[in-house]
């Protein structure tokens, strides 16, 4: 019985031993961000109520025993703990919601500074770098537009490096840079557009170009988006005064990847494109050539009789444009121990443009290194290397959109050559424009840029509380620009040919050593900083120049006759010290008190002004951590901030004392230049307060942060102003003028729908701004930049009592009541013969709206960018109007009689004669709608196209994560593997009647308040398709 007894209880064990070993699962599976949809690393997988467990893997892959009907508990710093039970299933895949009461959002501020964000006391935008490489912009600024409140960024055209402004809280300096300060890594990153006043051809009558009609690459361009962590905007003095003299205008704040601690990690992206502009101008093909009605096929004005029935019409606009094919791919590594991480990168681009001829190839490499040396020091190094090339054409009045619209439709512009070679003539003679076909072809224009840079840190740890910290940075590069303007081109035909080759090179130092002390007394968090900062530039470019080629054929200085060709050097030095202190105190996390203090020693002014002090002053209140707010369950976060600050700015090298320059005349030589000297100039001051709130609710479903702000300029330098010429110089570099700006700045954030599977987020912003300059020198009552003079009498002029990015014009005259005059003998309207302003281009508002949607594995997401209001001159409308083309002239048979007042001495009486006088614009032609002071209808006023609004579908991706058990049963080798589409600038609704109005009408090397919102003969923003994957091994 007992042997009986002892088997059934063996037989027992044997049955439950092997139904608990059929109950034990090998489960695996991979951890998201519910966010985002991202691997979390490094999260504690364990069997709730046993120590067993496990940590996710580089992709957020984990596999690990556990029993059925057992449960898995995932953790991790800065999410929700999150429990799964386990039931048959061999895969479970887990999302974490972010945990907002657990979660510091860490931001790098000023001087490369990681900083809590709650604590801080201005507004802080942070996009990530993710964002930005998806959006799939080679120039990655471009990526930022619609999706921070309070930046501008405006493209020179849609074409490959293309230049593009970008401008944060509006105009600071009427005749100096706005751009913001770029910032990688903590330490500087020049940003300098290559100006053509650097060519040898600068300053020469008929070959000079005044940065009109051509475009050079912004090269913050030149910071791979691929690299990018993150991007911080600073947005005003408040926040970016620490940085010294070059922040005014703000600060754009990049850091680099790092790699992370683990093995070797690769990881592999590419993307193609295909790119396309998607509406083409428009021309009237009834009237052919000619004036008053009467045919003349020499002239390129379309006032003639209409085309005859049997008449060959060609499209010459339509197959001028191509579609540009781009590729882009990226391959980085990374990986290393707990002490060392190293990551390296490399990514090679080829893209075409729309315009055939136009291109670019850039290759980019970069390293970096971080790590302990011992208990006291560690280290962060970082190196990157780009090298590019852009195949580039003209624009604007030298551009072919120009000649592509002018160019009779009773003509092939294609057949653009003659059988010798030659350039063929449409008129007989020498053509008044430029066939366009030509122009890309035989006027050639190509930039090639290499550059290095690199930021070492190394830091050192004296005590738990006191830490020592020096910084170095290099940025160094070379630019080449070549430009030829063929012996047979309307560029340079009386030259017999111009060519302009010039070398710039850029090589900017930093240096920085900080003490940082940081210590906590009682409930009160001391964190003070010390240090000091040198900034030294240095640039030279070297240039030489030819005309009157001995073989038309070859394009070499060496072709040149040798007293025919000019050379040119040029070379700016500067150097700023800076002493910087920064004290900031913490009571309990509810309030946080920062006072900082920045004194500067600059080389470029005059040595009694040459030292300026500006202080700064900003609170956080983080209401939401006072204990009886703290009960609020649904308030997750609320703050109140207020800031204060002066920024300063110098001006550029050489403006205090009399500088030689080299003489393009006969014999050559040196001489005083125009520009006179100024010993006692002394730095801009601008002054600038915000104050805000944060607020935060239902477990970060919905936020909001509202700001306001205002900033005044005082002491503005302003360049090239008249002189006596008693003087003996022309122009002066003076202090003078004074403008203020003020704004409402929103950001907001929303997830209307968390549903198993399913996730919602929309992120908005909203920016109005509005300005005004108060004050120009005696006898100055406008201030422009002559660049942007480049049609008609339009151009970016500042005016006392105005807004400062008006646009200043001849206006019509008028009467007390606003009425437009008319001149009684020809019932066309008078113009003014002074200038004033004739519009506003700053918007009434802008909105950026980002909404995203994650559905399992699928995510799409999709930008808009919109503006309300603000004007934009049409100078191509104007163009074509005057000529003949614009659809609006084909009412030109109908009789006119022009609204207005006679201008007979009776104008302001009670009862002023109205104009009844009629006019038939076809045979009156040219001169209806030609302008001059005394006569024409089409001033350029009436081509200030107002309260400009659009909608613009900045970027729409599609992507495709694959799932980490699709990978481990197909693909082991791969860790994480996603596909995507990405479409950017797919539509645009807009009531202007141009292409496109975003473009800048000159480039971003134009300084003051730029040619944004001027548009003549430009390239729209083309539409792009593209498609590509991401995989990781």
């Amino acid at each position: 019985m007992k042997a009986i007894l002892l088997m059934c209880l063996i037989g027992l064990g044997i049955m439950l031993a092997q139904t608990s070993s059929a109950q034990s699962l090998a489960v695996k599976g991979q951890v998201l961000d519910a966010s985002n949809n991202e691997s979390i690393p490094g999260t504690t997988v364990l069997v709730k109520g046993t120590t067993k467990g496990t940590i996710t893997d580089g992709s957020g892959g984990y596999t690990i025993q556990v029993a059925s009907g057992q449960t898995l508990v995932f953790t991790s710093i800065g999410f929700r703990p999150k429990e799964i039970l386990v039931d048959k299933s061999t895969v479970i895949n887990v999302k974490l919601e972010t945990d907002f009461q657990q979660v510091q959002e860490v931001v790098v501020t000023a001087l490369g500074m990681k900083e809590d964000k709650r604590n801080l006391g201005v507004a802080v935008t942070e996009v990530k770098g993710s964002e930005i490489a998806q959006s799939q912009r080679s120039n990655f600024v471009d990526a930022l537009q619609g999706r921070v409140a309070g930046i501008s960024v405006n493209q020179s055209s849609g074409l490959p490096g293309a230049s593009s402004s970008v401008v944060i809280r509006g105009i600071s300096s009427l005749s100096g840079s706005n751009e913001p300060i770029y910032i990688v890594d903590g330490m500087p990153y020049n940003n300098r557009t290559f100006s053509t006043n650097s060519f040898a051809t600068a300053g020469v009558s008929g070959m000079s170009l005044e940065n009109r009609g051509v475009d050079f690459s912004n090269r913050a361009a030149d910071i791979n988006p691929e690299d990018i962590e993150s991007v911080v905007i600073l947005k005003g003095p408040e926040a970016t005064s620490l940085y010294g003299v070059e922040a005014s205008n703000g600060a754009i704040v990049i850091t680099t990847k790092r790699g992370k601690a683990g093995d070797l990690r690769v990881n592999y992206s590419n993307n193609f494109s295909v790119v396309k502009i998607n509406k083409y101008p428009e021309i009237q093909r009834k009237y052919g050539q000619g004036l008053n009605g009467i045919t003349d096929n020499t002239v390129f004005t379309y006032f003639g009789e209409p085309y005859a029935s049997d008449s060959t019409l060609y499209d010459n606009i339509t197959p001028f444009f191509q579609t540009g094919f781009s590729s882009k791919h990226n391959v980085s590594l990374e990986g290393g121990s707990e002490k060392t991480q190293y990551r390296l990168s490399t990514t090679y681009n080829n893209s075409e443009g729309v315009i055939p001829g136009t291109a670019q190839e850039k290759f980019s490499l970069s390293n970096s290194i971080k790590g302990e040396l011992s208990k006291y020091f560690d280290f962060d190094f970082s190196m990157a290397y780009t090298n590019d090339y852009v195949d580039r054409v003209f624009k604007s009045s030298g551009g072919p959109m120009i000649g592509l619209l002018i160019w009779p439709s009773g003509d092939d512009a294609s057949n653009f050559l003659n059988v010798d070679g030659t350039r063929r003539q449409f008129t007989g003679t020498a053509d008044a424009y430029e066939n366009p076909y030509f122009n890309i072809n035989k006027n050639k224009y190509w930039t090639k840029t290499s550059r290095i840079t690199s930021v070492s840190v190394l830091n050192f740890h004296a005590t738990d509380w006191l830490t020592f910290r020096g910084k170095f940075g290099m940025d160094i590069y070379a630019d080449q620009n070549y430009m030829l303007r063929h012996p047979e081109s309307n560029l340079a035909r009386s030259y017999g040919g111009i060519i302009d080759d010039a070398v710039a090179n850029n090589r900017s130092m930093t240096y920085e050593y900080f003490a940082m002390l940081k210590k906590e007394v009682g409930d009160l968090n001391i964190d003070f900083k010390v240090g000091s900062t040198i900034y030294d530039y240095y640039y030279k470019s070297v240039a030489g120049s030819g005309e009157s080629f001995l073989d038309p054929n070859f394009a070499a200085l060496n072709n040149i006759p040798p007293d025919k060709q000019r050379n040119r050097s040029k070379i700016e030095q500067k150097r700023v010290i800076g002493a910087i202190s920064i004290l900031t105190l913490n009571y309990k996390s509810i309030l946080n008190v920062q006072l900082s203090g920045r004194n500067d020693w600059s080389s470029t002014l005059p040595t009694d002004n040459n030292s300026f002090f500006y202080p700064g002053a900003n609170f956080a209140l983080v209401l939401s951590e006072i204990p009886a707010l703290k009960e609020m369950e649904w308030l997750t976060f609320t703050k109140l901030r207020g800031a204060y600050a002066i920024a300063r700015k110098d001006p550029p090298p050489y403006g205090v004392y009399p500088a030689l320059e080299s003489q393009p005349t006969t014999g050559g030589g040196y001489a005083y230049g125009f520009t006179g000297p100024n010993p006692l100039l002394k730095p801009e001051k601008t002054t600038s307060y915000e104050g805000g709130i944060e607020v935060k609710v239902f477990n970060n479903r919905l936020g909001m942060d509202a700001t306001y702000y205002k900033k005044e300029s005082v002491d503005q330098i302003i360049s090239n102003l008249r002189l006596s010429y008693g003087t003996g110089y022309v122009l002066s570099v003076m202090n003078g003028g004074t403008m203020w700006n003020s704004g409402i700045e929103l950001q907001f954030t929303g997830v209307p729908v968390i549903r198993n599977n399913f996730r919602w987020e929309i992120y908005g912003n909203f920016n109005k701004m509005e300005s005004k300059l108060t004050y120009l020198p005696t006898g100055l009552t406008e201030f422009y930049n002559s660049d942007t003079w480049f049609y008609g009498n339009v151009r970016n002029g500042a005016i006392v009592g105005e807004a400062t990015t008006t646009i200043s014009g001849l206006p019509y005259e008028r009467n007390n009541n606003g009425d437009v005059l008319i001149n009684p003998q020809t019932g066309l309207p008078l113009r003014k013969g002074t200038f004033g302003a004739i519009g506003d281009r700053n918007p009434d508002f802008t909105v950026g709206l980002t909404n995203r949607f994650v559905l399992g594995n699928f995510e799409l997401s999709f930008l808009l960018d919109m503006r309300k209001g603000g004007d934009v001159f049409n100078g191509t409308e104007h163009f074509l109007t005057v000529r003949g083309l614009s659809t609006r002239t084909l009412d030109r048979e109908t009789p006119v009689v022009v609204k207005g007042i006679i201008k007979d001495g009776y104008e302001n009486s009670a009862n002023p004669t109205a104009n009844n006088i009629q006019i038939m614009p076809y045979t009156s032609g040219a001169s209806y709608y030609y302008t001059t002071p005394n006569n024409g209808l089409m001033n350029e006023e009436d081509f200030v196209e107002k309260n400009i609004n659009w909608v613009r579908l900045k970027d729409v991706t599609l992507s495709y994560r694959f799932s980490k058990s699709f990978l481990d049963a197909h693909l082991k080798t791969i860790k994480n593997l996603s596909i995507f589409t990405t479409a950017t600038d797919l539509f645009l609704l807009t009531n202007y009647r141009g292409l496109d109005p975003v473009i800048l009408g000159n480039n971003a090397a134009v300084s003051g308040s730029g040619s944004a919102g001027m548009d003549y003969g430009n390239f729209p923003l083309p539409m792009g398709i593209n498609f590509g994957i991401k995989v990781g091994f």
